[in-house]
């Protein structure tokens, strides 16, 4: 397995449903998601506008009803 298999491989594609940003989104597994932000993604939040994007940074929850909405739906699927 190469490293843009594990920096890249199973990333989709989804926008939220509350502001349009749109990130790339892994499913590993029930519990555990992974989110790939853009700057753009960052800018176009309403939870982080005006805010300096950084890995410490906490989850938008309105993105997080989207990411689960999308995997109920089968859009997102674990694995």
């Amino acid at each position: 397995m190469t490293a843009d298999f594990y920096l890249e491989g199973g990333l989709a594609p989804l926008a939220c449903e509350h502001c349009g940003a749109r990130v790339r989104v892994k499913k590993a597994s029930a519990m555990q998601t992974s989110v790939q932000w853009t700057r753009a993604a960052v800018s176009e939040c309403a939870e982080f506008t005006g805010g300096q994007p950084n890995a410490l940074v906490a989850t938008c929850v309105k993105l997080r009803d989207s990411i689960e909405r999308a995997a109920r739906c089968g859009e997102l699927r674990a694995g």
